[in-house]
């Protein structure tokens, strides 16, 4: 009997420390997906994430986090952001002031997925619901939270201009450019001389960017070349703005994790475009981004985007003139075009007198929408929203305009393939302020 009751009881401990090293197995296992997932998470790789995550939460389905987490990633998805609704309406159900992000032992979630809640929300036009998401947020937040506090108050403020710009439509003629530049790749950044009959643009394609160049014929544009083998562009690189002539091409490369702007010439008499150039000192610092660039007519003037220290917010609109000694240092365009926000993606027409660029500080109707300023009496301009439907209730970043700004190019998400196409707009501009 007591044999018996010994065999018993070591089987019994058999089988718990069988379990107990299959546990710490699994644990393990679950630990370094995590890992992968932040790692992600961190570079905005939200596709690479997303499978991580719900690889996790089939495990764990009562885990608050990683519902914020796939949230988060749909949110980010062009095309997938109502499906980040349902994970956030369960991350919200259990909020932790002592969230630690980044620790795989954390199952609850932050009070930030309220504001990113909201923004969901906005995007599909969910107004009222959005209001209650961002007004719960800010009852949250503490006193000394500024500026979260400030984000909140700017959230709420969109929702009220998203409210009026989609009451009151403009009259923007959107139209795709098509046959033999859509293709399953996004195409993004596209930029034209003043004809509007030669595009550059980005093909963001499955290993590396392509810039392509197509020019249009009678009806349809022709297929594009690769330009890559002739800019000697490698790495994540994209295109960012062309001199009205067409003759200069503005790139930004992101350089171990500091974007820094480049530029390549066109050669006529060899029909070719020289290997990228990077701009000196004066425009790259090495504790900033520059991801944006617009020449002027002549190439005499930069105007660009960037984080450097002496802005108003976080990016910001800057100036530098080119003269016999090189580029000068940059001259911040001021608060009537720059916000405690961010201000990007800077285009000038080609008679210099109207500027287009983006922001998220502005009047918007929620994120970045695109805005005009003009040049008078010496100075810049109330910027101008461009106004629904070319701006949405999403981010709207980029927009390339010729004409003198009565047509441009655009690049935005397709609701057929799922990424970004280029269209041709003609502009309504009789925009409300």
């Amino acid at each position: 009997m007591i044999d018996r009751m010994r065999q018993g009881v070591f089987l019994i401990l058999l089988l718990l420390i069988s379990f107990s090293s299959s546990s710490a197995q699994r644990s393990s296992y679950y630990r370094r997906i995590f890992v992968d997932a932040e790692y992600y998470m961190l570079y905005e790789e939200y596709r690479d994430a997303l499978p991580l995550y719900q690889e996790l939460y089939k495990a764990y389905p009562n885990n608050y986090n990683l519902a914020y987490r796939i949230g988060l990633c749909y949110l980010n998805i062009p095309n997938e952001k109502a499906k980040s609704l349902p994970y956030f309406e369960k991350a919200i159900t259990s909020i932790s002031d002592s969230y630690k992000e980044g620790y795989f032992t954390e199952t609850n979630a932050p009070k930030d997925a309220y504001l990113h809640y909201g923004r969901a929300l906005r995007i599909l036009g969910q107004f009222d619901k959005a209001q209650k998401a961002f007004e719960t947020y800010k009852n949250l937040l503490k006193p000394n939270e500024i500026t979260e506090l400030r984000i909140v108050r700017k959230e709420l403020e969109a929702l009220d201009n998203a409210r009026y710009f989609t009451s009151n439509p403009l009259k923007h003629r959107m139209t795709p450019v098509g046959r033999n530049i859509t293709t399953r790749f996004p195409e993004v950044n596209p930029v034209s001389d003043s004809s509007g009959n030669t595009l550059v643009y980005t093909s963001v394609q499955r290993f590396y960017n392509a810039i392509l160049i197509s020019n249009r014929g009678n009806e349809f544009w022709n297929n594009p070349l690769n330009l890559n083998p002739q800019l000697y562009a490698d790495g994540d690189i994209r295109t960012v703005g062309i001199t009205s002539n067409g003759n200069v091409l503005l790139l930004s490369r992101n350089d171990n994790d500091i974007y820094n702007l480049y530029y390549s010439t066109y050669n006529k008499e060899t029909n070719s475009w020289a290997p990228i150039t990077k701009f000196p000192k004066e425009i790259n610092t090495s504790k900033s981004w520059q991801t944006f660039g617009s020449l002027s007519r002549n190439g005499d003037t930069l105007y660009f985007s960037s984080n450097r220290e002496g802005g108003f917010g976080g990016f910001d609109i800057w100036m530098s003139i080119k003269t016999s000694n090189g580029w000068s240092s940059p001259i911040n365009l001021g608060k009537n075009v720059n916000t405690p926000f961010d201000e990007i993606a800077p285009f000038l027409t080609e008679d210099g007198k109207r500027l287009f660029f983006s922001s998220n500080g502005l009047k918007t109707m929620g994120g970045f929408d695109i805005f005009y300023s003009d040049y008078e009496n010496k100075a810049w301009g109330i910027p101008i929203n461009v106004g629904y439907p070319l701006n949405t209730t999403d981010d709207d970043t980029f927009f390339f305009p010729i004409k003198n700004g009565k047509e441009g190019y655009y690049s935005k998400n397709s609701e057929s393939k799922g990424d970004e196409d280029i269209y041709h707009v003609a502009l309504d501009i009789k925009s409300p302020r």
